[in-house]
């Protein structure tokens, strides 16, 4: 498989919390932070056939807190995340250095580019979920999220229910869950997934969740639809955006909403592509973030 891990390793944070990431490319490269979705872990942002990395690229994908080997934190704000990712700059040995989120990766990008902006070389958010707590948020959104988003105002525990529901079966039955997923996406992102070496890949990162990613996962949720704790106005470095026009996981509208209040944001629209457009783009991703 292109693309040549490089580590899977553990690290403490000052606070005594763990956070566990893994390193793929080359060790020489440009570092680029890469946020996984949700719910998923540093395994959603490997590398495959069909999502090969450029040469003198080097990714380093942590776990959020929840996911993966990553320790969850009750108390964890959005703008606590710069914090995580500077402490495992700082492990690593990396002063600057490009960040990009996927899905629910995307607001946490944003965090990093409002509290690290001077330390980074470029940021992309790729389908990113904008703030769920905006009117507009749960329009053509697919039924699922859209009720996610409604009990996670209104009914918290049932939603957390849900959740643990939802990872139970992804760990229980991969092949099942990802082929629900399927029916639930348009025939974009259903065209990406048929591949065989991508349903293993996914596959892989459903069956080796964390026992605590159903909490990590409402917990993205409750964030998103709750005050981010910045302003996207404040950002002051560069942020490319890149939107799929029938992504119905994270409708096209998020990403208008958060490039029109991003001061230099550029908006790279797809209009036959969905959700998983970071598969076919993501070497275009790369060269933009770390020109």
């Amino acid at each position: 498989m292109p693309g040549v891990e490089l580590t899977a390793t553990v690290v403490e944070l000052p606070d005594g919390r763990c956070l566990a990431f893994r390193e793929y490319g080359d060790p020489r490269g440009v570092p680029v932070f890469c946020f996984h979705g949700t719910p998923g872990s540093r395994l959603q942002v490997a590398p495959t056939s069909k999502m090969p990395l450029p040469a003198g690229i080097r990714v380093i994908a942590p776990d959020r807190p929840g996911y993966g080997l990553s320790t969850y934190y009750a108390e964890r704000r959005l703008v606590d995340w710069p914090r995580d990712v500077a402490a495992l700059a700082r492990f690593l040995g990396i002063e600057r250095f490009a960040a990009m989120g996927i899905s629910g990766g995307g607001p946490h990008v944003l965090a990093c580019a409002h509290a690290l902006g001077p330390r980074l070389i470029g940021v992309g958010c790729v389908s990113g979920v904008g703030p769920l707590g905006d009117p507009r948020a749960n329009e053509n959104m697919m039924f699922l999220n859209r009720m996610l988003n409604v009990l996670t105002k209104h009914a918290r525990p049932v939603m957390v229910g849900m959740m643990k529901l939802q990872t139970r079966s992804m760990r229980r039955d991969p092949d099942a869950a990802y082929d629900a997923l399927l029916k639930r996406l348009p025939q974009a992102d259903r065209d990406v997934l048929a591949d065989p070496e991508f349903r293993a890949h996914m596959l892989d990162d459903f069956r080796r969740s964390a026992p605590t990613s159903a909490l990590a996962a409402a917990q993205d949720f409750e964030l998103f639809a709750a005050d981010w704790g910045f302003s996207l106005g404040d950002i002051e470095v560069p942020v490319h955006y890149w939107q799929g026009g029938v992504d119905r996981n994270v409708p096209a509208h998020h990403a208008e909403l958060m490039a029109s209040r991003t001061p230099r944001a550029v908006l790279h629209r797809y209009p036959d592509e969905g959700h998983f457009l970071v598969v076919a783009r993501l070497g275009e991703i790369l060269a933009a973030i770390t020109a």
